[in-house]
């Protein structure tokens, strides 16, 4: 393991680790690279723990003390059939921003809803150029427009870092513009967070070994991805559409769970372990249980297990959130599924399996239609569940 300490005040000289260059000297900016693998951990005296992968399977472990002007990073994908790389800088912590809640009234003039990308990168990429909401530079270029990302960014595949590392990017690029990226947690980023390691990539598992840090713990509250994951919502609303990753059951609603208990609660209490989200408040066992907004599948699984919610009951649900529409992932379907007459629309497709073909991927919400479309930007109507005749 190489280690190196470094007190900026500009730039830094290229630093070269055996044969693979971590940081690169280019046009007035330090880039600070890593291959499938880029962790950035606050340091008590407000500096920078990053440690990172190279190609040939070195190790940065770096504690860095630089402006955030002059600092950047460089995600490389690690699956060999991903040629992915993106620059980005981090978030400035001290900028003021007027504080947003979970909801916005108007509905903008394109909101792409995306979910359970679980490492695919490169479908990610694929269908963000396909439907213009980023440039061939993997520039923000949807302007006022929104993404909706819903959940199950971790686990299984080699390249869900990218993943999170893109979205966080884009995040600041479309607030710049007057756009919005917005991301509502899923199970797989609690899994993660509270240790829960068994979907985990084996190779982001050797990695962390070789850090001597948990992963778990790469993705911690002292970390620049683990505090933006625990600072997203459970739930967001545009317009009468409610955005959840699993669904909404009558259970909520029986036990008053408003939208702003369960994002506060939920940022509150992501991570923890089950016995001690339990212990420490009443209220998480069930917002965190199956009938919560992280595992409940009612609104598109049927079977004993795991019962369809009727009708009425959606009403009921709808009703009490005050939408008209639920979008969810989590369950996984062949293709855009619009249910109960449009009233849920599932959007957890197998992205390893639709991408080659071109299959649908996403749900593109305009203010008169909603379409399902593909990696490429084909529109279709949502195909209906049950199919009709």
């Amino acid at each position: 393991m190489k280690f190196i300490k470094n007190k900026f005040s500009s730039l830094v000289a290229v630093v070269l680790l055996s044969s693979t260059l971590f940081l690169v000297q280019c046009q007035q900016k330090t880039i600070i690279e890593g291959v499938g693998d880029l962790y950035v951990l606050y340091d008590e005296n407000e500096g920078y723990r990053i440690l990172a992968a190279g190609s040939d399977g070195e190790l940065l472990d770096t504690l860095l003390y630089t402006s955030l002007k002059s600092l950047w990073f460089r995600y490389i994908a690690a699956d060999e059939q991903t040629e992915v790389t993106f620059d980005f800088r981090l978030h400035d912590k001290k900028k003021h921003r007027k504080e947003e809640r979970f909801s916005v009234p108007w509905i903008p003039e394109k909101l792409l809803v995306v979910s359970d990308l679980h490492g695919r990168l490169d479908a990610f990429v694929a269908l963000l150029k396909g439907n213009g909401v980023i440039d061939d530079r993997l520039h923000w270029r949807y302007g006022k427009n929104q993404l909706i990302f819903i959940g199950d960014i971790l686990d299984r595949g080699r390249d869900d870092n990218g993943i999170a590392w893109l979205l966080y990017k884009l995040q600041e690029e479309a607030w710049q513009a007057g756009g919005k990226v917005v991301f509502i947690p899923g199970n797989h980023e609690d899994l993660v967070l509270k240790n829960d390691l068994r979907y985990v990539n084996k190779e982001h598992l050797e990695f962390a070994e070789k850090t001597g840090v948990s992963y778990s713990d790469l993705y911690g509250p002292n970390t620049v991805l683990g505090h933006w994951i625990r600072s997203s919502d459970l739930i967001w609303v545009v317009g009468e559409d409610l955005f959840v990753h699993a669904g909404l059951s009558t259970v909520m609603v029986e036990n008053d769970y408003s939208i702003e208990e369960i994002n506060q609660l939920g940022k509150q209490f992501i991570g923890y372990s089950t016995k001690e989200k339990k212990e420490l408040h009443p209220r998480n066992e069930l917002l965190f249980g199956r009938y919560g907004p992280l595992w409940y599948r009612g609104l598109v699984f049927d079977t004993e297990r795991y019962p369809p919610i009727s009708s009425e009951d959606l009403d009921i649900v709808l009703q009490y959130y005050k939408v008209k529409r639920i979008i969810v992932g989590h369950s996984e379907v062949k293709e855009i599924e619009q249910r109960y007459d449009g009233r849920v629309f599932a959007v957890n497709v197998k992205h390893y399996r639709n991408y080659p073909t071109d299959s649908t991927a996403a749900l593109l919400i305009k203010r008169d239609s909603t379409f399902a479309v593909t990696y490429t930007g084909k529109k279709t109507l949502p195909r209906l569940y049950p199919p009709s005749g």
